[in-house]
This record gives structure tokens, sequence and C-alpha cells, in this order.
């Protein structure tokens, strides 16, 4: 029994590096999906740890080095995607990319911890003077008085 082996052609038209980059992908929700790039190119990446995401598809990217890009999902291997830049990235982009840094997160106030608006007093609010009171009590009373005199008047 002989077994026929396949030879299936490469095209990808530029060279990848190893990259191992967070990055962030926003699906066409935007809702930020935390991402791990593998593999970067001038034309696309190879990135897991994703949502769900159909061939065809387009979500953004974004990474230290080269900022926030449209993508295409081109290939897909269980949670393991191959993606095209809609517009290839420069070799000046690729290069900051593969040498940018770790970005450090933003360190978002906790509930636990004391509340920016400990220090801000609560604002003082002056009551009613007394004469503005008594202005008030006044016209009630002949409110009250008025609307039992048109009671009466008019039942009789």
């Amino acid at each position: 029994m002989a077994i026929t082996a396949q030879i299936i052609s490469d095209d990808r038209s530029s060279e990848r590096f190893p990259a191992g980059l967070n990055a962030t992908l926003r699906d066409q929700v935007t809702r930020p999906h935390d991402v791990m790039i593998d593999d970067l190119s001038l034309t696309g990446f190879r990135l897991s740890g994703g949502p769900a995401m159909a061939l065809g598809s387009e979500a953004s990217i974004g990474f230290a080095g080269i900022g926030v890009h449209q993508a295409r999902v081109t290939r897909q291997d269980g949670d393991v995607y191959g993606c095209e830049f809609v517009t290839p990235i420069t070799q000046e982009m690729l290069t900051r990319a593969l040498t940018a840094g770790p970005v450090a997160p933003i360190a978002f106030p906790t509930a636990t911890g004391p509340s920016l608006l400990d220090h801000v007093p609560e604002p003082h609010v002056e009551p009613y003077s007394g004469r503005t009171k008594l202005a008030i009590a006044t016209v009630a009373a002949a409110a009250g008085w008025a609307v039992a005199a048109g009671l009466y008047f008019a039942l009789s």
C-alpha cells in the first residue's frame, strides 16, 4: 500500500520572525482580547489565545512598536490563527515591534484601597434662611385656607 504525499506551497511573501509579543486584538464588536503574537512579518502574523474567529473575518491588532492595524484571518488551526495585515507594515515598524520592550499595564485604582475622593470635603448646603422659611409657611397656609374657602362656596 503506497502513501501519497502532497506538496503544498507556502507562498507567503515576507520572512517571518519569532516574536512572542503580547498584543490586544479587537474583534468587529471592538471587545478587547489579550493574545500572543507568535511570529511576525511585514505582511502578517500568527497569534494564539484569542476569541473564536472565522476565516476571512477582520479585526484590529495593537501591540508595542507599531500601534493598531487592521488584519484579516487567513488560516486557523485550533486556537492559533494566521492573519494578514490589510495594509502591510513597514520594515521600520517590524524592527520596532521586534525590539520593543514590554509595556507596563495601566494600574487602575481598585475598590479595596483608599478612594481617590477621600480628601475632598462634602459640600456645605446652606439651609433656607429664616425669612425664606417664614414666606414658605405663610404661602402654604394661605393656599390651604383658599382651598377650604373654595370648597365651602362650591358645595353650598
